[in-house]
This record gives C-alpha cells, sequence and structure tokens, in this order.
C-alpha cells in the first residue's frame, strides 16, 4: 500500500472536506482528487461518499481509517523518541570505565547527568583496563575510561584528565621513621598491587623495570582500588594509590606518603571510542559534563 496515497486518504478523513485536506498537505485541490482517485481504483473499492457537506467514509474507507489512524500515530511517535535522542532527552548510555575513573570521577558526572536528563537509562560498568577496553571493542560499551596504556586495534583515546599514583604506607609504618629511604628498600617491602590486567599493575611494573627492580615476590593482589586503600591503611604494606582517591587518608594522616619523587607516577585518564563510529547526541551531552568542549573532539 502507498504511504503518500494513504497519508492522502488519512488527512481527507480527518479534515472531512478535499479542500480542507488539500490544505493540510499543501496540494491543490484537484491533484489530491486524483491521488484520492488513483488509490481508490488501486485498492478496487470506494472509501468516500461525496455528500454535499464533504465526504464520508464508507464501510471501507472507516475500517481504513482505523488503521491508517494507528500507523500514524506510531509515525509521530517514532519521530518524537528519535526528536529526544537527538535532543539528548531520552535514550542508552552504556559505559565501562577503570576502577579509579568508574570509583571517583564518573559517579559524580552520571548523577548530573541523570538529574537534567531524567528519561535516559545509565548503566556503568566498574572493571579493569583490558576488561573495559574489550567491552568497546565488543560493542557492549558506547564509551569507555581508561588510566591504562591501551593496546587494542580499532580504538581511539582522547585524555581528559590527569591523576598521580603515589605510593604511600600507613602512618606506623617503619619505612617513614627512615630519612630517606631508597627505591630498593621500598622494593624489598611487601606489596599491594591491582589484580593484572589492571592498567594501574602495569603502569607501576613498568616504573619499577625501569628503575632495574623486579616485581617483589611478596605482592598482595586486590581487585578493586578501594580495597588496596583499606590494606595499606591497615598496615599491609606499599601501595601506589590514585592521589584523586586519598585526599581524605592524606589531611587526616591515615596514609603518608614515601618522600621519592622519582616513583610518583603521572599518568592520563583516557575516554575511549571506536574509531569508525562518531558519538550519538546523548553520549557528546555526558562528555560536554565531563569537560566542557570533549563531547566536539569525538
Amino acid at each position: 500500500m502507498n504511504l503518500h496515497h494513504l497519508s492522502i486518504f488519512h488527512a481527507i478523513a480527518e479534515t472531512g472536506s478535499i479542500s480542507a485536506a488539500a490544505r493540510r498537505l499543501h496540494i491543490s485541490q484537484p491533484a489530491l482528487s486524483r491521488e484520492l482517485k488513483t488509490f481508490e481504483e488501486r485498492l478496487n473499492v470506494p472509501l468516500f461518499e461525496r455528500v454535499p457537506r464533504g465526504m464520508r467514509l464508507t464501510q471501507a474507507g472507516r475500517v481504513l481509517h482505523e488503521h491508517a489512524t494507528r500507523l500514524f500515530a506510531i509515525e509521530h511517535a517514532a519521530e518524537a523518541a528519535i526528536r529526544e535522542i537527538a535532543e539528548a532527552r531520552s535514550g542508552r548510555l552504556t559505559l565501562g570505565a577503570s576502577n579509579t575513573i568508574g570509583t571517583y570521577v564518573l559517579p559524580r558526572i552520571l548523577a548530573g547527568m541523570r538529574t537534567q536528563h531524567p528519561d535516559i537509562d545509565i548503566t556503568l560498568f566498574v572493571g579493569n583496563t583490558e576488561q573495559v577496553s574489550r567491552g568497546v571493542v565488543d560493542l557492549r560499551f558506547m564509551l569507555g575510561f581508561i588510566e591504562g596504556p591501551l593496546h587494542l586495534e580499532g580504538l581511539s583515546a582522547i585524555t581528559f584528565e590527569e591523576d598521580e599514583l603515589v605510593p604511600v604506607v600507613a602512618k606506623n609504618d617503619p619505612l617513614l621513621a627512615r630519612r630517606r629511604p631508597t627505591i630498593e628498600d621500598i622494593a624489598r617491602q611487601p606489596l599491594l598491587m591491582r589484580e593484572r590486567g589492571s592498567g594501574t599493575r602495569e603502569v607501576i611494573t613498568t616504573l619499577l623495570r625501569e628503575r632495574g627492580i623486579k616485581e617483589s615476590p611478596r605482592i598482595m593482589e586486590f581487585g578493586n582500588t578501594e580495597a588496596l586503600k583499606q590494606a595499606a591503611i591497615h598496615g599491609g604494606g606499599v601501595a601506589w594509590l590514585p592521589r584523586i582517591c586519598m585526599h581524605a587518608e592524606l589531611r587526616d594522616g591515615g596514609l603518608c606518603e614515601l618522600g621519592l619523587k622519582s616513583l610518583h607516577i603521572r599518568r592520563p585518564l583516557k575516554v575511549l571510542y571506536r574509531s569508525s563510529t562518531q558519538a550519538a547526541p546523548l553520549q557528546r551531552a555526558f562528555l560536554e559534563r565531563l569537560q566542557p568542549g570533549l563531547g566536539a573532539r569525538i
């Protein structure tokens, strides 16, 4: 069935006359009459009775009008839904983030996003860099946020902020009694680390290797930053923790920095996206909340 003809039929049925339908559709009355005649001939059934005060639906016309009304209601709903997505007022936002960003950066942004856009659905997966990168490649996440190096092809990354990994110990750790602890002193201590596959673990291991120090066998592994931080507070050993996650602990003395600036690690916080795709309006709106101008770069 020709949708153009159906829209003409529906306009006549709704307005009750050829002239009013012509004005609504911005078509001349003779052209509209010809289109209606062609439509009725193709259906092989009359749709209207011509009466002195306009057009009256036949039985077939009433049946078709019911279906046409539902069809065009769906069309209007679809247009409204697409318009809401284009204006970032609805839709679904699926994100993956490595631990530091997912725990200490994004929740505040997501809460503000939900307040401004109450009709959107938001899902945030928090894992390690490898899991997040793979999720973006596999289309499970629209955007990914990582702190570690990017190793997968097909992805692009943009830095939106920087953080610092700082070696810290509990306030009563014996290392603090030494005036100038050496790298070797630290390497001999129990080390608290994230699991393998974590970007944080990778950059710390790389730093120690560059200083000629092999990874200590005395390592305790943790699946998230908060658990690692609690172990450090309770005297478990040396931990490299993101400064962004321990402002209160450093201020209150629960954790203390080790004085070796050469063991501090500056690292970029990056947003990942598939190189072959453009960000949708909802994704851009989220990125703009994260950092003004960031949405336009993807």
